[in-house]
């Protein structure tokens, strides 16, 4: 099998990071390095570093797979008790530096290739730079990870290496694996959240987090019921593939069983958005199909009947549904922002406000309305003040805090990036990718209308989709293109 050369680093170097990782520790956290912890705190950096040094020899798509499957946690590390440490981020700048020092697990993989979109992110990115720096919101938390995260600094580097991560069929599997595991749990913690038992929904922070959409939407472990919603119709996707790919009846029941269960997790978010997302998107994906529009009618008929019967066995839950559907506060929200969207746009319409900035700047452009009131700004009630909220309107909270050129940066990346991959050639093993995807665009943009930017797990699920869809062919292949050495002189002698 070809390889190409790989750095291991000598056991001091490990050594050495793990006496750096000590040091940094004792600086931003003195207190990890008192009294117990002054013992057991060397002790596990000691076992990440070993753990690193372990996932060095492994090949990438194991690391990569673990890192999206981390991230449905992104944010939550100190509820779950493990502090701010970002494990998924982490797993991914591993993935990076893999290819970058070339460890041995990657010597088996295909180099990367950096194509024309890629550098149109890279501008986009040093644009939101530059707009964050400007506004003054680049060294706030918020704002830098919102630009690592949903922006997306982090999501195009992995759309940069999951063509060559993911180039061959059993990569490919291991992420189906991967996202049917993430499914089984995002869908029956979804089940346990909305309709209990509440004491299987783990980790406990879930029934905590969100007081708002206590009682009626759940979010999983996410921090909002889009990016539940989203997540769970991507992997009930995925499982999808994996029923049709995956051999042997046991395996094959199992995706069937998880699709099951994430589309009806799906319908428990009670997200009038996430419902027209994951209408638009099985309509859109099975009219460009021939086998797609045949089952159409008899799916759409089993999932309305199924779905009926769901309503009444479970009252509480049809109560649930009835409630969202009849809900006026969220549409003169989303009314009274869009609004003042409008206005900020038309005060700074070619740079905009700076990235980050827009619940700094909108209460000045928000005005009352004759036929609803003036709500939406946060979340405040007659007794307390509550947080504020964000533009539940994805392009026009781009264009606010961007500007029209910000917002076209960003439209031409997702129409080059994930379009291109959609369209292109590749192998027949990536038609399902490919049909896929445009499944989840469409979700996702559908989304993306009613509601602010996207949790980091949907956006690096949908770019690291596009990367596998867009393809790349394996090192062996590659190989066996290039002509060898005596080829080359036999030619040029001939010549």
């Amino acid at each position: 099998m070809p390889v190409r050369a790989a750095w291991r680093p000598p056991a001091y170097a490990w050594a050495l990071l793990w006496l750096a990782a000590v040091a940094a520790m004792y600086e931003v956290a003195p207190r990890r390095m008192e009294g117990f912890w002054l013992i057991l705190t060397p002790l596990l950096i000691l076992a990440g570093v070993l753990a690193v040094r372990r996932l060095w020899e492994l090949p990438p798509a194991a690391t990569m797979c673990a890192g999206i499957a981390l991230t449905v946690f992104s944010g939550a590390w100190k509820h779950i008790g493990l502090g701010g440490l970002p494990f998924d981020r982490l797993l991914i700048v591993i993935v990076a530096l893999q290819f970058l020092l070339r460890a041995p697990g990657v010597a088996n993989v295909p180099r990367l290739r950096i194509r024309n979109v890629h550098l149109l992110m890279g501008v986009a990115v040093f644009y939101v730079l530059a707009s964050a720096d400007a506004a003054g919101t680049l060294t706030t938390e918020t704002g830098f990870l919102t630009l690592l995260d949903q922006f997306g600094f982090v999501p195009f580097v992995a759309f940069l290496m999951a063509p060559a991560v993911f180039a061959g069929q059993r990569e490919r599997n291991m992420l189906l694996a991967t996202l049917v595991g993430v499914g089984a749990y995002l869908g029956f913690t979804a089940i346990f959240e909305s309709l209990g038992p509440h004491f299987l929904v783990y980790p406990r922070y879930i029934l905590n987090l969100d007081t708002v959409l206590e009682g009626e939407r759940i979010h999983g472990p996410f921090q909002a019921s889009t990016a539940e919603g989203f997540a769970t119709f991507a992997c009930a996707v995925a499982a999808v593939i994996a029923c049709t790919q995956w051999r042997g009846a046991r395996a094959r029941y199992t995706a069937g069983a998880v699709a099951v269960v994430c589309i009806f997790g799906c319908f428990l978010t009670l997200e009038r958005g996430v419902w027209l997302g994951a209408a638009a998107a099985i309509m859109i994906t099975a009219l460009v199909t021939q086998s797609g529009r045949r089952w159409l009618l008899p799916g759409a008929l089993a999932f309305a009947l199924a779905l009926g019967g769901g309503l009444v066995i479970s009252t509480s839950l049809a109560d649930k549904a009835v409630n969202r559907t009849q809900d006026q506060r969220t549409v003169w929200d989303r009314q009274n922002q869009i609004a003042a969207g409008i206005r900020m746009v038309s005060a700074k319409p070619l740079f905009g406000f700076g990235w980050g900035s827009y619940t700094s700047n909108d209460l000045d452009y928000f005005r009352q309305a004759a036929a609803y009131p003036m709500i939406g700004y946060s979340l405040s009630t007659y007794t307390s003040i509550g947080k504020l909220l964000p533009l539940h309107e994805t392009y026009l909270a781009y264009a606010v805090e961007l500007g029209l050129v910000g917002v076209l940066l960003w439209v031409g990346i997702v129409l080059w990036g994930i379009g291109g991959a959609i369209v292109s050639r590749g192998s027949p093993d990536l038609r399902p990718w490919k049909l896929s995807l445009l499944a989840l665009t469409v979700c996702f943009l559908m989304i993306a209308l009613v509601n602010p930017y996207q949790a980091p797990f949907p956006v690096l699920l949908l770019w690291v989709w596009a990367g596998v869809a867009l393809g790349q062919a394996p090192l062996a292949r590659q190989v066996m293109r290039e002509p060898s050495i005596a080829t080359t002189l036999v030619r040029s002698r001939i010549a």
